[in-house]
């Protein structure tokens, strides 16, 4: 699926409002409906999950155009990498809408992480905009964390 693609599909989900807006919402719907063994938080522009009984995980949603072979996320690494030294939340998963050249996750690794004492997470993760045209689509107890 295309950014271009994304956008229309964006568009018709909510057309008030802008894409990245749009697309926040998107996936922080898809991970509520899924509350049965975590807490779901929405803040400004990010998600919290605090699952019962592990770490806390950060969602950050970012309607952007992701370049494989030149990914251009400084900004958005550092941001993480703050975040994990700052807060209490050892994993971040940095979400782009998927499309045909960014299919897979890609986990970043930092030096200065590596003396952290806890394990720390930072995904980019390609999210699938297909089920805004499916009507009834629910996560199961084996969803990922995501419900992707």
């Amino acid at each position: 699926m295309s950014i271009n693609e994304c956008n229309r599909l964006l568009g018709i989900y909510s057309s008030n409002e802008d894409n990245q807006e749009n697309f926040f919402n998107f996936v922080y719907e898809k991970i509520a409906r899924d509350t049965k063994n975590r807490y779901v938080t929405k803040n400004s522009d990010s998600i919290d999950i605090t699952p019962f009984h592990s770490s806390p995980v950060r969602v950050i949603p970012i309607h952007k155009e992701i370049d494989i072979k030149n990914l251009n996320i400084t900004q958005e690494i550092q941001r993480a990498k703050e975040i994990i030294l700052n807060n209490n939340i050892p994993q971040i998963y940095l979400v782009y809408p998927k499309h045909d050249n960014f299919t897979k996750h890609i986990q970043v690794k930092l030096q200065e992480l590596d003396t952290c004492s806890e394990e720390y997470i930072i995904k980019v993760i390609p999210y699938s905009l297909n089920s805004i045209l499916r009507t009834k689509r629910r996560c199961n107890g084996n969803s990922n964390i995501l419900c992707k």
